[in-house]
């Protein structure tokens, strides 16, 4: 069990403390370590350096976005963990790299190894505080040059200035045989954390995994052995609801199935929360909702044992989203979705959201709206790329922009034939992570109702665990742990067995 004590962290769920929320920090990557790129990397079509940004508080990334728009460099990836920034730029064939000396883990040996990868070098730029040593202190660990906080068009004009100018004389050097490297100091500064919405969204159904990761995401962010905090599973989509499935809950009226699969039964769901708030719904007014009410439609708390996992279950039923509450009043059911979003993440660390396809329907808009995050789930497919990049056009066009979506490649193999810098490229918003295949795991948690981040120790669970250090920082010291433990998968299963 993680001890809360150690992380003074764990139970602030304040939505208004700066900055983005942190990943574990990983031994760095040594110079041995970093593959070998065979040949030149394929040159970037629009001609544009690809940059990838380690940043320490989301206000200065999303105007550092609006600020490179029309620029010569193009944002291909964002990370708040140092060795995840490193990881990344290697992944995506980064030009250049704009880190904060306040990422999480940030250590002047990352400078240093990007500065020496086999493949090409790649520059690190210093995004520092005004009137700090912070830019000299990275230009000694081996950076080339620093911009300073607040960004503006003056600091991002220097910033591709200097970038330009770094990524051609390092690669001179390289090919004339000189390295210059200097080694400095650097002192690691904390780092803020704050509580998140995050909605999974796919524009393409079929074999995405859309909810599964929504399961498995809350299920690392609750369980006692890994994230440990208050996170709320809202199942939102309008077609049909799996995520109670999936954790081991079924309709009342199914109780021979219950019993054959020893599952628990529900009597109410998403259905029955939106038949009362609309009959309370006032958009005049204040306190026609409140989180006591929700909480009735919740499943017992909690959704697994040893989490602290609330579940809303979605619609019971295909023919759920045809019922008279979803049909009548658009706005209504717009607003009623919106205000329950509003309500628990004031009382969760973490609120995640599953959503189907149509970003129109008015449960998903709302969860879109109301989200700090939306991970749009893509398959290693080209006919997937396509129609996420489509799908990306209009919502960028109904939404305003797309600074809160960010790629989730689901089911990948290298041998598929599309590496994870094309499906990048062709989707285009910044890469989060990348999910494995293993069709074997993936359908066996399914199946026993047991989500696979607590019983795969292989790539399967690791990715997704990965995947929630992206929230949440204090995942480090869990994963370590949990390496030693060595505990069996039927011993995790029973966890997850309930009576009927």
């Amino acid at each position: 069990m993680v001890n809360e004590s150690r992380h003074p962290a764990a139970n602030q769920t304040d939505p208004h403390i700066a900055g983005r929320t942190l990943r574990p920090v990983a031994t760095t990557t040594p110079r041995s370590a970093v593959p070998e790129v065979i040949g030149n990397p394929a040159e970037d079509p629009n001609g544009k350096l690809r940059l990838v940004v380690g940043y320490d508080n989301s206000s200065d990334l999303e105007q550092l976005r609006r600020d490179l728009i029309g620029t010569a460099l193009d944002l291909v990836g964002y990370e708040q963990v140092a060795q995840r920034v490193f990881d990344t730029a290697i992944r995506l064939d980064a030009d250049v790299v704009l880190l904060s000396p306040n990422c999480f883990g940030y250590r002047k040996e990352l400078v240093i190894d990007l500065r020496m990868q086999r493949g090409r070098p790649i520059p690190v730029i210093g995004w520092v505080e005004t009137r700090t040593d912070e830019g000299r202190l990275m230009v000694a660990a081996g950076a080339v040059n620093y911009i300073s906080l607040p960004t503006d068009a003056h600091q991002v004009a220097r910033l591709v200035q200097f970038a330009q100018v770094a990524v051609d004389r390092l690669r001179r050097e390289r090919d004339d045989g000189l390295v210059s490297l200097s080694a400095g100091s650097m002192i690691p500064r904390g780092a803020a954390w704050q509580s998140k919405v995050i909605s999974v969204f796919v524009p393409k159904g079929g074999g995405s995994h859309r909810s599964t990761t929504a399961v498995n995401l809350a299920t690392v962010l609750s369980h006692v052995t890994m994230g440990n905090q208050k996170t709320l599973l809202l199942d939102f989509d309008m077609v049909k609801g799996d995520c109670h499935t999936m954790l081991g809950y079924i309709h009342e009226s199914e109780q021979r199935i219950a019993l054959q699969r020893n599952m628990a039964v529900l009597e109410r769901g998403l259905k029955d929360l939106f038949e009362e708030a609309l009959r309370r719904y006032d958009p005049r007014g204040e306190g026609w909702l409140n989180l006591p009410t929700i909480k009735q439609y919740f499943v017992d708390s909690p959704a697994l044992r040893e989490t602290q996992l609330d579940l809303l279950p979605g619609l019971m039923r295909p023919t759920d989203s045809g019922e008279p509450v979803f049909q009548a009043d658009r706005q209504a059911v717009f607003g009623v979705a919106r205000a329950i979003i509003e309500i628990v993440r004031r009382a969760y660390a973490f609120t995640v959201i599953d959503i189907g396809q149509d970003f129109l329907a008015p449960l998903h808009e709302a969860a879109i709206r109301q989200s700090d995050d939306v991970l749009v789930v893509c398959p290693p497919t080209l006919t997937a790329a396509l129609d996420t990049r489509y799908a990306l056009q209009a919502l960028s066009a109904h939404f305003g922009d797309l600074s809160k979506f960010r790629l989730l490649i689901s089911g990948f193999k290298a041998e598929y034939g599309m590496s994870e810098r094309e499906l990048t490229d062709l989707v285009g918003i910044p890469l989060a992570g990348v999910i494995p295949f293993d069709d074997t795991v993936a359908t066996q948690a399914i199946n026993t109702c047991s989500p696979y981040a607590l019983t795969d120790a292989g790539p399967l669970g690791s990715a997704i665990r990965h995947l929630g250090a992206l929230y949440l920082p204090q995942l480090g010291p869990a994963f370590k742990a949990r390496t030693r433990q060595a505990t069996s998968r039927s011993l995790l299963k029973s966890l997850f067995v309930r009576g009927a």
